[in-house]
């Protein structure tokens, strides 16, 4: 994992070994135009922050760019197609720069900028996405955090992260076969436990949607588009869970989430960006997308009836 150190880049060797880790936490106040997230639109942690500003409407607060879907011996990079709106950098490990000369730490995405401090306010991607469901402008159109069920919706989170979330890295990138298989059985073993849930719920927590389906919804739909081959995750389809793909496609079929999902980026993300586990760097042409085949006959059968009115 490349890293930087006392604010130099450090294109091999891993953070962990650094004796001190830079973070930033300089939450303010929400106010248009203020802020800009960078992400990946690979990135299913990244994800999470780009959901919850379509879902509350905060595209006038924070403005979202990412960067290319390729890194190179320098990380995370900026192009004429991906370009850095908030100043002319080449790379994303400059935006740790900017904000603490001597950083020292990972340089990854999300990354939420303060363009009236000129900081980074935080590349937690959680707190980052936390912060925007807690605020007033937030609430008062979709509330996915509300104050009553915080503590509950934190735990939910928590549980998301670590058994559903983390697990097909773990299996797609470990090169032991025991650490795969057990990773691989933890996670479907999981997924058994999430379809029995969905069984008795629309969303995750209940009734409506909440923090922990923003969390839950991106995993679930690289596990279709990407984890099943490039990570090796066939032990069952994600259509053999018939709740946990019902659900898949009652949120795809809100534009507000469909509309956050970059396909062709993803995929090229893994499959093109990832030579230790795709060699052939070959895209391949599949799958074909239940949610995806639900919304296109969804959007003809209403322009259909537009015609028809």
């Amino acid at each position: 994992m490349a890293y930087m150190k006392q604010g130099q880049w450090q294109d091999s060797g891993e953070a962990s070994e650094l004796e001190h880790i830079d973070t930033f936490a300089n939450f303010s106040t929400l106010e248009k135009g203020r802020f800009h997230l960078y992400v990946s639109y690979g990135c299913p942690f990244a994800h999470r922050a780009i959901l919850a500003i379509s879902l509350l409407g905060l595209k006038e607060y924070v403005s979202v760019s990412s960067v290319s879907p390729l890194k190179d011996k320098n990380g995370w990079k900026f192009s004429d197609e991906y370009f850095d709106s908030v100043k002319p950098r080449s790379y994303l490990y400059q935006v740790y720069q900017d904000a603490k000369h001597d950083y020292s730490g990972r340089v990854s995405v999300p990354v939420l900028w303060d363009k009236k401090l000129n900081t980074i306010v935080s590349s937690d991607s959680f707190e980052i996405s936390k912060w925007f469901a807690k605020q007033d402008v937030s609430r008062s159109r979709l509330d996915l955090m509300p104050e009553k069920q915080e503590v509950e919706i934190e735990e939910q989170c928590r549980w998301i992260n670590t058994n559903i979330n983390t697990l097909p890295f773990k299996a797609g990138f470990t090169t032991e076969q025991i650490e795969y298989e057990q990773a691989a059985s933890e996670f479907f073993s999981n997924l058994e436990v999430l379809d029995k849930k969905l069984a008795k719920n629309r969303f995750f927590g209940g009734k409506e949607m909440t923090l922990s389906d923003v969390l839950l919804i991106p995993t679930l739909i690289q596990l279709e588009l990407v984890y099943a081959s490039h990570f090796k995750l066939n032990y069952q389809p994600l259509n053999y869970f018939k709740h946990i793909y019902r659900y898949v496609i009652d949120v795809m079929s809100d534009k507000s989430v469909r509309s956050t999902f970059h396909i062709d980026f993803i995929k090229k993300t893994y499959f093109a960006g990832q030579s230790a586990i795709n060699p052939s760097l070959l895209i391949p042409t599949g799958p074909v997308l239940g949610w995806e085949l639900t919304a296109k006959k969804a959007l003809h059968f209403e322009r259909s009836n537009m015609e028809d009115g």
